[in-house]
């Protein structure tokens, strides 16, 4: 699916694989998207980084609740340079986070 962006052009609706949540920290790649739709079943913390190793802070990052949500993906200087999203459940149960990159 496309959807026309303020400039006229055309951005793609880019539906990813379910990913679990879990009590360790992990990343994902969201270099592709400009923004990126979450849709979760529980709360997760989540930051953005340039480095693929996962790392949350649960006292600082911040707390995404339950339900759907668009966050712009900031990019990071740098010709070539990934941005990952980096997440972690904050309750005792797997959390499953659905992600649309546009």
């Amino acid at each position: 699916m496309y959807r026309r962006s303020d400039d006229g052009s055309f951005n793609r609706w880019d539906v990813q694989s379910v990913v679990t949540v879990g009590s360790s920290a992990a990343a994902t790649n969201v270099t592709s998207a400009k923004i990126l739709g979450i849709h979760t079943d529980g709360e997760i913390y989540f930051n953005f980084s340039s480095s693929s190793s996962a790392s949350v802070s649960t006292a600082n990052d911040l707390k995404l609740a339950a339900g759907l949500t668009f966050i712009n993906v900031p990019k990071f200087s740098g010709s070539g340079v990934s941005q990952y999203l980096h997440h972690q459940r904050v309750g005792g149960s797997n959390v499953t986070m659905r992600l649309v990159h546009v």
